[in-house]
C-alpha cells in the first residue's frame, strides 16, 4: 500500500537518477525496519498479555482444579507467530489489481496520471 501512496515521490526519485533497483531497495529496507519493530513489539505485547492471563485468578473446580489459567510458555509460539506474520506480509505485497503498465514519471509529477 505504501508504494501506491508514494507514487509521486517514486517519480521524483526516478527523475533524480535513482534506478528501480535503488527504489526497491529503499522499500525493502523500510519493510525490514517495520518487520523488526513489529516483531519486537508483538513479542513484548504477547509476553505481557500471556503473563497477565497466567496470573489472573480464577477458581475452577470439578474434574480438574486450578486457581489461575494454565499457560504453557514456549519460544516456538513466538517463532511460529513471527514466521506466519512474515509470510502474510510477503504474500500481501502482491496486488492482483495493479496496472500492467506504470505511468510515466512526468505524468505523475504533473498530476495528469490516473
Amino acid at each position: 500500500m505504501i508504494v501506491i501512496e508514494k507514487t509521486k515521490e517514486i517519480a521524483i526519485l526516478r527523475s533524480m537518477g535513482y534506478t528501480r533497483k535503488d527504489i526497491a531497495r529503499i522499500f525493502i529496507w523500510l519493510g525490514a525496519i517495520v518487520l523488526v519493530i513489529g516483531t519486537i513489539g508483538g513479542w513484548a505485547l504477547g509476553a505481557g498479555v500471556t503473563y497477565g492471563v497466567s496470573k489472573y485468578p480464577i477458581k475452577i473446580r470439578g474434574i480438574f482444579t486450578a486457581d489461575s489459567f494454565q499457560v504453557h510458555w514456549s519460544i516456538w509460539h513466538y517463532i511460529i507467530a513471527t514466521v506466519t506474520a512474515g509470510v502474510v506480509v510477503i504474500d500481501g505485497r502482491r496486488d492482483p489489481g495493479a496496472p500492467r503498465r506504470a505511468p510515466r514519471a512526468g505524468d505523475i509529477i504533473r498530476g495528469t496520471s490516473q
